[in-house]
Protein backbone atom coordinates (compact mmCIF):
# COMPACT_ATOMS: atom_id res chain seq x y z
CA UNK A 1 0.00 0.00 0.00
CA UNK A 2 1.33 3.43 -0.91
CA UNK A 3 0.86 6.38 1.38
CA UNK A 4 1.61 10.02 0.47
CA UNK A 5 3.26 12.11 3.19
CA UNK A 6 2.61 15.85 2.83
CA UNK A 7 5.39 18.06 4.16
CA UNK A 8 5.37 21.82 4.62
CA UNK A 9 9.16 22.22 4.86
CA UNK A 10 11.96 21.60 2.40
CA UNK A 11 12.65 18.15 3.89
CA UNK A 12 11.99 15.89 6.87
CA UNK A 13 14.34 13.39 8.47
CA UNK A 14 13.86 9.66 8.46
CA UNK A 15 13.30 9.77 12.23
CA UNK A 16 10.55 12.37 11.80
CA UNK A 17 8.84 10.16 9.22
CA UNK A 18 9.01 7.11 11.50
CA UNK A 19 7.59 9.10 14.42
CA UNK A 20 4.88 10.75 12.30
CA UNK A 21 3.67 7.39 11.03
CA UNK A 22 3.72 5.91 14.56
CA UNK A 23 6.26 3.28 13.60
CA UNK A 24 8.33 4.39 16.60
CA UNK A 25 7.17 6.38 19.60
CA UNK A 26 10.29 8.47 20.25
CA UNK A 27 13.34 9.68 18.39
CA UNK A 28 15.62 7.61 20.59
CA UNK A 29 14.10 4.41 19.25
CA UNK A 30 14.99 5.26 15.63
CA UNK A 31 18.58 4.10 15.97
CA UNK A 32 17.59 0.66 17.21
CA UNK A 33 14.67 0.34 14.80
CA UNK A 34 16.94 1.03 11.83
CA UNK A 35 19.47 -1.55 13.10
CA UNK A 36 16.79 -4.24 13.36
CA UNK A 37 14.49 -3.51 10.40
CA UNK A 38 15.53 -2.74 6.82
CA UNK A 39 14.40 0.59 5.38
CA UNK A 40 14.71 1.33 1.66
CA UNK A 41 15.08 4.87 0.36
CA UNK A 42 14.58 5.08 -3.41
CA UNK A 43 15.41 1.37 -3.67
CA UNK A 44 18.61 1.50 -1.57
CA UNK A 45 19.08 0.40 2.02
CA UNK A 46 19.16 3.31 4.47
CA UNK A 47 20.08 3.18 8.16
CA UNK A 48 20.89 6.83 8.96
CA UNK A 49 18.17 8.21 11.20
CA UNK A 50 19.00 11.82 10.27
CA UNK A 51 18.79 11.20 6.51
CA UNK A 52 16.91 14.05 4.87
CA UNK A 53 13.89 13.04 2.83
CA UNK A 54 12.91 15.40 0.02
CA UNK A 55 9.98 15.83 -2.39
CA UNK A 56 9.36 12.65 -4.49
CA UNK A 57 11.52 10.38 -2.28
CA UNK A 58 10.12 6.86 -1.91
CA UNK A 59 10.62 5.05 1.41
CA UNK A 60 9.71 1.42 2.06
CA UNK A 61 9.33 0.50 5.73
CA UNK A 62 8.06 -2.90 6.84
CA UNK A 63 6.38 -3.54 3.47
CA UNK A 64 4.64 -0.16 3.44
CA UNK A 65 5.58 2.45 0.80
CA UNK A 66 5.67 6.16 1.65
CA UNK A 67 6.11 8.93 -0.92
CA UNK A 68 7.14 12.42 0.20
CA UNK A 69 5.07 15.23 -1.37
CA UNK A 70 5.07 18.96 -0.76
CA UNK A 71 1.83 20.46 0.51
CA UNK A 72 0.03 22.94 -1.79
CA UNK A 73 1.21 26.01 0.12
CA UNK A 74 4.64 24.56 0.93
CA UNK A 75 6.50 27.17 -1.13
CA UNK A 76 4.93 29.97 0.91
CA UNK A 77 5.61 28.14 4.18
CA UNK A 78 9.23 27.44 3.22
CA UNK A 79 9.75 31.12 2.30
CA UNK A 80 8.19 32.21 5.60
CA UNK A 81 10.37 29.76 7.52
CA UNK A 82 13.47 31.06 5.73
CA UNK A 83 12.55 34.67 6.62
CA UNK A 84 11.99 33.66 10.24
CA UNK A 85 15.35 31.87 10.30
CA UNK A 86 17.10 34.97 8.93
CA UNK A 87 15.35 37.16 11.51
CA UNK A 88 16.53 34.84 14.31
CA UNK A 89 20.08 35.00 12.95
CA UNK A 90 19.99 38.81 12.98
CA UNK A 91 18.63 38.79 16.55
CA UNK A 92 21.35 36.34 17.63
CA UNK A 93 24.07 38.56 16.15
CA UNK A 94 22.60 41.55 17.99
CA UNK A 95 22.55 39.58 21.24
CA UNK A 96 26.18 38.55 20.79
CA UNK A 97 27.16 42.16 20.07
CA UNK A 98 25.23 43.42 23.12
CA UNK A 99 26.86 40.76 25.33
CA UNK A 100 30.30 41.77 24.08
CA UNK A 101 29.58 45.43 24.86
CA UNK A 102 28.36 44.51 28.37
CA UNK A 103 31.50 42.45 28.98
CA UNK A 104 33.72 45.34 27.87
CA UNK A 105 31.87 47.77 30.15
CA UNK A 106 32.17 45.34 33.07
CA UNK A 107 35.92 44.96 32.45
CA UNK A 108 36.38 48.75 32.44
CA UNK A 109 34.36 49.10 35.65
CA UNK A 110 36.43 46.35 37.30
CA UNK A 111 39.68 48.09 36.30
CA UNK A 112 38.40 51.40 37.73
CA UNK A 113 37.39 49.69 40.98
CA UNK A 114 40.77 47.94 41.31
CA UNK A 115 42.59 51.23 40.63
CA UNK A 116 40.47 53.00 43.26
CA UNK A 117 41.26 50.32 45.87
CA UNK A 118 44.95 50.40 44.97
CA UNK A 119 44.95 54.16 45.52
CA UNK A 120 43.22 53.70 48.90
CA UNK A 121 45.78 51.07 49.93
CA UNK A 122 48.62 53.38 48.96
CA UNK A 123 47.06 56.40 50.69
CA UNK A 124 46.13 54.62 53.93
CA UNK A 125 49.07 52.24 54.03
CA UNK A 126 46.78 49.24 54.37
CA UNK A 127 46.97 45.77 52.97
CA UNK A 128 43.69 45.15 51.18
CA UNK A 129 41.20 47.47 49.57
CA UNK A 130 41.69 50.34 52.01
CA UNK A 131 40.59 48.23 54.97
CA UNK A 132 42.45 46.14 57.49
CA UNK A 133 45.65 46.57 59.48
CA UNK A 134 48.27 49.01 58.30
CA UNK A 135 51.45 47.67 56.76
CA UNK A 136 54.07 47.36 59.46
CA UNK A 137 57.10 47.52 57.21
CA UNK A 138 58.71 44.27 58.22
CA UNK A 139 58.62 42.29 61.46
CA UNK A 140 56.62 43.61 64.35
CA UNK A 141 58.21 44.57 67.57
CA UNK A 142 57.78 42.03 70.30
CA UNK A 143 57.78 38.29 70.54
CA UNK A 144 55.82 36.05 68.19
CA UNK A 145 55.26 32.35 68.06
CA UNK A 146 55.25 29.45 70.56
CA UNK A 147 58.66 30.16 72.02
CA UNK A 148 57.55 33.55 73.22
CA UNK A 149 54.30 32.46 74.83
CA UNK A 150 55.96 31.36 78.07
CA UNK A 151 58.65 34.03 78.24
CA UNK A 152 56.69 36.52 80.40
CA UNK A 153 56.26 34.44 83.59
Amino acid sequence: MTKNIKITTEYITLTQLLKEENIISSGGQAKYYLMDFPVLLNGESENRRGKKLYHHDEIIVDGETYIIDLAENADELIAAAQEEKEARAVAAKKTVRDDRIKAQKAAVAKERKEARFAELRKKNGTRSGGFGRPNQGGRSKGPKGPGSWNSHR
